[in-house]
C-alpha cells in the first residue's frame, strides 16, 4: 500500500464502511437464520466466519477512530469515563 492510500480519509473510511457491511451481513445471517447456516456448515465453522469478520470491523474502526481522533468522542457518549480510558 503506497504511503498516499494509508494517509487518506476517504480510503479508510471506505474501508471501515465495506468492514462494518461484511460484519452486519454476517451478523445477520448468523443470528437470524441459524437453520440456514447448520444446513451447509457446523457451529464452529459459522462462528469462524462471524470472528473473522468481527476481528476486521474491530481493526478497521479502531484504526479509523483513532487516526481521526473519534474514539475518546464514543467512549465519551457511551458513559466510559476520562479516567478509564
Amino acid at each position: 500500500m503506497t504511503q498516499a492510500i494509508k494517509h487518506n480519509p476517504a480510503v479508510s473510511q471506505a474501508e471501515l464502511l465495506g468492514a462494518a457491511l461484511r460484519y452486519c451481513a454476517v451478523a445477520d445471517w448468523f443470528e437470524g437464520h441459524p437453520c440456514t447456516w447448520q444446513r451447509h456448515m457446523s457451529l464452529s465453522e459459522a462462528m469462524d466466519v462471524f470472528n473473522r469478520v468481527e476481528a476486521e470491523l474491530r481493526e478497521v474502526g479502531a484504526k479509523a477512530m483513532r487516526g481521526h481522533g473519534h474514539r475518546d468522542l464514543v467512549l465519551q457518549g457511551v458513559g466510559i469515563s476520562e479516567e478509564a480510558r
